[in-house]
């Protein structure tokens, strides 16, 4: 799919491969549902470049330790696994001003609603409204 420009990001984290359709995208958007999509750096700024109007969100750890220790704890990763996770952590975190907003993921339901106002007050920016309904003088 993606030599076949059928992918709106692709990358490679960790020796695999991971990437989101584009026509999927495209059909969410055009139902008027907003698209959350949970991918890494190199896929968020292929996004930029194909739709600059995409809203890029960075959910940050509430600090380095915590991720670690999130990191150890799920005890799913050998622990070349895990230093490599955290170098390429290190790594990400320094394109956050690549970002539009930035969210601490220091408690879920509080990262959730954080990203939901986010959702929200793009919905009213300016330059997203249908203002046909109001007619010509605007």
């Amino acid at each position: 799919m993606a030599r076949r420009g059928g992918l709106l990001e692709w990358a490679e984290y960790l020796d695999q491969r991971y990437g989101t359709p584009k026509e999927w995208v495209d059909r969410q958007l055009a139902a008027g549902y907003d698209v959350v999509l949970e991918i890494e750096v190199q896929g968020a700024m292929q996004v930029r470049r194909h739709r600059p109007d995409a809203v890029l969100i960075y959910m940050l750890p509430p600090s380095w330790e915590e991720l670690r220790r999130r990191l150890v704890g799920r005890g799913s990763d050998q622990e070349e696994t895990q230093r490599r996770r955290l170098e390429i952590a290190r790594q990400e975190i320094a394109s956050l001003h690549d970002y539009d907003y930035a969210i601490s993921n220091d408690e879920v339901a509080r990262a959730a609603n954080r990203l939901l106002a986010i959702l929200e007050a793009e919905r009213w920016r300016v330059g997203r409204l249908d203002l046909s309904a109001v007619g010509e003088n605007l």
